[in-house]
């Protein structure tokens, strides 16, 4: 069995579901509010990180071809 490949579309999954944990923050009390506003940062960080990966996968497919 090959390894296997993620697609532009599950990174962009991931990004929302990061999004989604930072959106409902507030439900994961009693969590500090410092804890709370490093998760925000942190989770930020990853969201963008993985929609800049996604976005350059997307350019990088040729013409007419979605990347994986």
């Amino acid at each position: 069995m090959g390894k296997p490949q993620l697609s532009v579309n599950d990174l962009e999954y991931v990004a929302d579901m990061l999004r989604a944990i930072a959106w409902v923050k507030t439900d994961l009390s009693p969590a500090s509010a410092e804890a709370l506003h490093e998760l925000e940062e942190c989770l930020g960080a990853a969201e963008s990180a993985l929609r800049r990966v996604a976005a350059e996968m997307s350019t990088a497919a040729p013409a007419g071809q979605k990347s994986n």
